[in-house]
């Protein structure tokens, strides 16, 4: 692949730490004439390689010490990795652990000039962000006041508002978000949707796979500082999910080949690119929340790089749950899609639907004229909801028409 398209690419990465087990074993190291090893070694990354396409959202999961914080941290660059490469193509943007990168006795304003400084935004460009920074934080006067007194939710506020306003190509989040409030997370999740509409780069740690189901194209598994899996977001997260409901011992008796990467599901960028979703009412007025047997049009905009015959679109519904609801394809409806390059729309209108009142999330993808290979994949791209218009007359997920009758026995 041309590492133009690249945005970070991995090779054979290693960190490696000297463990000891007191003090004065380091002292005998560095005193040390001789071969002999006072400390064990513990490898945090052993030999990981993997790269990240330009506009691709991946995310990371994997238990505590898999080696998913230091993964970031090399790539981020603040450690230096023992053996093999992380090369980074474009302006990045790391929300790390919480206040990483902070002077505690500066103020919030002098560390969002001094994280912007250290990212290369000019002096002027600063200073038009800074208002946005303030607006985005919602911190008040205490931006002018030392970190230190900070709470950790005030923390991440003013972390993510500087992480997400000096106009990053990639942009590194790590569990931070997880200590903020709710309004303030489902802010910061519309923001990184913002970005990947952008087109640009995000990765994405969480422990929390449904976040990651609803927000990544694709994922990494982490496992012992290795890539165990790599791929589809759902293939993976269910697989992780699996993992962490067995326990090792019981998943690898049911799993006796070690995972590898998927790379048959992994997309083929540069000949189908899903760029916009709509939700249009029958009036044709665009919103997100619709009432029980209204009609919802699904409208997806993409741009063909590519001359293609054939090529397939196909959309599916999932609840909060990760129930699959229904999944429709162009294929199966026969409808014939351009072949031509160009920008294009496709749209598919629900006739009364019947989904109970919730939140549903929306799978888009394009393939090939066989429906298999994946051209581009967007896992839980956007939602809508269902809501309730005032009446409660079933449960569950979907509504069946039906019909009761009862009399007596004779």
């Amino acid at each position: 692949m041309d590492s133009k398209e690249l945005a970070i690419d991995i090779q054979q990465l290693s960190k490696v730490y000297h463990i000891y087990n007191n003090p004065r074993d380091r002292l005998k190291q560095s005193l040390s004439l001789n071969r002999k090893k006072y400390y064990h070694e513990f490898w945090a990354l052993k030999n990981v390689s993997f790269s990240v396409q330009k506009g691709e959202t991946i995310g990371i999961i994997g238990r505590n010490g898999s080696g998913k914080s230091t993964l970031l941290q090399v790539i981020a660059g603040i450690l230096t990795p023992s053996a093999g490469s992380a090369a980074v193509h474009g302006r990045m943007a790391a929300l790390l652990e919480l206040g990483a990168g902070f002077n505690p006795e500066m103020t919030g304003r002098e560390n969002a000039y001094l994280n912007a400084t250290l990212l290369g935004v000019p002096q002027n460009q600063i200073e038009e962000q800074m208002p946005r920074i303030e607006k985005f934080a919602e911190i008040g006067d205490f931006i002018d006041q030392p970190v230190k007194l900070y709470s950790s939710g005030m923390f991440v506020r003013l972390a993510f508002a500087c992480a997400v306003n000096v106009n990053p190509d990639i942009l590194i989040v790590d569990e931070a978000l997880a200590v903020g409030d709710l309004q303030f997370q489902l802010k910061c999740i519309e923001k990184m949707k913002s970005f990947k509409r952008q087109g640009k780069t995000i990765l994405f740690v969480s422990h929390d796979t449904y976040s990651v189901k609803n927000f990544c194209d694709s994922a990494v598994w982490m496992r012992d500082g290795q890539v165990y899996l790599r791929g589809d977001v759902n293939t993976v997260t269910h697989e992780y999910e699996e993992f962490m409901k067995l326990g090792a011992a019981a998943y690898e008796e049911d799993t006796p080949v070690p995972a590898t990467v998927a790379s048959e599901t992994e997309p083929k960028k540069h000949v189908v690119t899903i760029e916009k979703i709509h939700f249009w009412d029958a009036n044709h007025h665009e919103k997100k929340d619709f009432c029980f047997g209204e009609s919802l049009t699904v409208e997806i905009e993409y741009v063909l790089h590519t001359p293609l015959d054939g090529i397939v679109g196909g959309i599916a519904l999932y609840d909060k749950n990760n129930t699959y609801i229904c999944g429709l394809n162009t294929k199966l409806d026969q409808c014939r899609l351009p072949s031509r390059p160009g920008r294009h729309r496709l749209a598919v209108r629900y006739q009364d639907m019947k989904l109970l009142p919730g939140t549903y999330f929306i799978d888009i993808g394009f393939f090939d004229s066989s429906a298999v290979v994946n051209l581009d994949y967007k896992s839980r791209f956007d939602y809508f909801r269902i809501v309730n218009n005032g009446e409660y007359f079933a449960e569950g997920v979907t509504f069946i028409p039906h019909r009761w009758e009862c009399g007596e026995e004779s």
